[in-house]
């Protein structure tokens, strides 16, 4: 019986990883949010049309508009994923759960999805940030969400 052998191969990105420098994980990070940063008000404002566009809805409520609730709500969180939105975030996406389960159930209900466009105007109006009132603001939307399942 022979003895098995074996052997180790360096393929060059080995090699290239074990020689000193290239930049260090927290100068990767730092850069690539420089980067994002240069596009957050291109960001803002696609959110704010998205916004006016439920808003649209909202006043015209027409009769085959769910799809449409759920894709702009969804476009709101896709956005407002990338940089610290902090409500707003949280607030389109108890829009887009609340359409999904409004649809699913066969049980359409404007009151529900005005609440929650009001709601991100009043985010985006003052200027995305945290404090006692959207908290507040957050504790009803879960309110009309549950609501709005039941």
């Amino acid at each position: 019986m022979t003895e098995a052998v074996t052997t180790k191969i360096q393929t060059s990105l080995a090699q290239q990883m074990a020689q000193p420098g290239g930049r260090t994980l927290s100068d990767v990070e730092r850069r690539a949010n420089e980067r994002l940063g240069h596009h957050r008000a291109e960001v803002m404002a696609e959110i704010e049309a998205a916004v006016a566009g439920l808003e649209a809805l909202c006043a015209a409520r027409p009769e085959a508009s769910a799809a449409e609730v759920y894709r702009l709500a969804s476009r709101v969180v896709d956005l407002a994923g990338f940089f610290d939105t902090g409500p707003l975030f949280d607030a389109g996406y108890s829009l887009a759960d609340v359409a999904d389960r409004m649809t699913s159930a066969d049980a359409w209900d404007w009151p529900p999805v005005q609440v929650h466009v009001q709601a991100l105007r009043l985010i985006l109006n003052a200027g995305c940030e945290r404090d006692a009132a959207t908290d507040q603001l957050l504790t009803g939307l879960k309110a009309v969400a549950m609501k709005a399942r039941a």
